[in-house]
């Protein structure tokens, strides 16, 4: 049994190394850096991946299994045609966590005005503002799958006033629930921050419009852990510049790396970090892959199981 194994070029060799830690007596091979891949097609048993050409995966067809190398499946979801075997996606209980602690950071920056204290520093001022309890400041997040969920409770323990909204009905302790499009408005009529943590689909692609963001109150902050393509940048841009909304922090792009030309660089309403909310890290994240290859050899279900949009059509006729 071999495993191929490509994430888009970036820092395989660590990948390598963690995931030959757990399969000392498996061939591991990196995507367009094995030679004579025709060669071996047939051992490949699991593809361990992310953003790979899709069109590739068919080639190799003894595959159990795609281990997806992030939460996301944007970039194999495009594809019309996926090998018939599992796809699992990973949900890494540490990037999570990172997640949370992202959006708490901006969180309290925006609640106890920090940005504001910082210009008042460089301007050798000295002047207190008051800020609202916790339980009065109210953060709005968009998606409670377990990206949602994670940093709601995060925000929840720290004492912030939580509401949520997702597409299906949704049941988290201490947090008031919003589900389907009739409740969507509802949702968003009190926000003083939004967190979009949706996942991207065709639904999903440019959520957050320039109608969402007209249910929002006046001074909003949005900020962007989940993918740029939900966010109509043009949109976006209008808000920022007429004052609806206050400010922006963005970690994903529609184009990453985010474009020299892109006017979020120097928009002084917009804060920029590059993708790095939450990275995901070979040394916690290749145990969860092991154990899922290790559930497939075993003929038990492996999780979290994704379901391609083809074979969604499939079900449903």
């Amino acid at each position: 049994m071999s495993i191929l194994l490509n994430n888009h070029g970036y820092d395989d060799s660590s990948w390598f190394q963690e995931l030959s830690r757990h399969f000392p007596k498996k061939l591991i091979h990196i995507y367009k850096k094995t030679k004579d891949i025709d060669l071996i097609r047939d051992d490949i048993k699991y593809a361990v991946i992310w953003n790979h050409p899709v069109e590739d995966l068919l080639n190799y067809k003894n595959l159990k299994g795609i281990l997806l190398l992030g939460a996301g499946t944007e970039h194999i979801d495009a594809a019309s045609i996926v090998p018939d075997v599992p796809i699992i996606r990973l949900v890494d209980p540490e990037v999570l966590k990172d997640m949370g602690r992202y959006t708490l950071y901006w969180v309290m920056n925006q609640h106890r005005q920090y940005d504001t204290y910082r210009q008042q520093q460089l301007e050798q001022h000295w002047q207190r503002h008051n800020s609202p309890q916790p339980t009065d400041f109210n953060i709005t997040i968009l998606g409670l799958g377990a990206v949602g969920e994670e940093v709601a409770n995060r925000l929840h323990i720290n004492g912030f006033n939580v509401s949520g909204w997702d597409i299906f009905p949704k049941k988290i302790t201490g947090i008031s629930c919003f589900f389907e499009h009739r409740q969507l408005k509802t949702a968003l009529k009190k926000a003083d921050i939004l967190v979009n943590c949706l996942p991207l689909n065709t639904s999903t692609h440019k959520f957050i419009n320039k109608e969402l963001i007209n249910l929002l109150p006046h001074g909003t902050m949005l900020i962007n852990i989940s993918r740029g393509d939900i966010i109509d940048d043009n949109a976006l841009i209008e808000a920022l510049d007429s004052e609806h909304l206050s400010h922006a922090v963005l970690d994903t792009f529609s184009v990453e790396p985010l474009p020299k030309d892109s006017p979020y660089w120097h928009h002084h309403k917009v804060t920029i970090t590059p993708h790095i909310s939450g990275a995901t890290y070979a040394r916690s994240a290749a145990k969860l892959i092991a154990s899922n290859i290790q559930r497939i050899e075993n003929g038990e279900h492996a999780f979290p199981l994704h379901q391609h949009p083809s074979r969604t059509h499939q079900l449903t006729g």
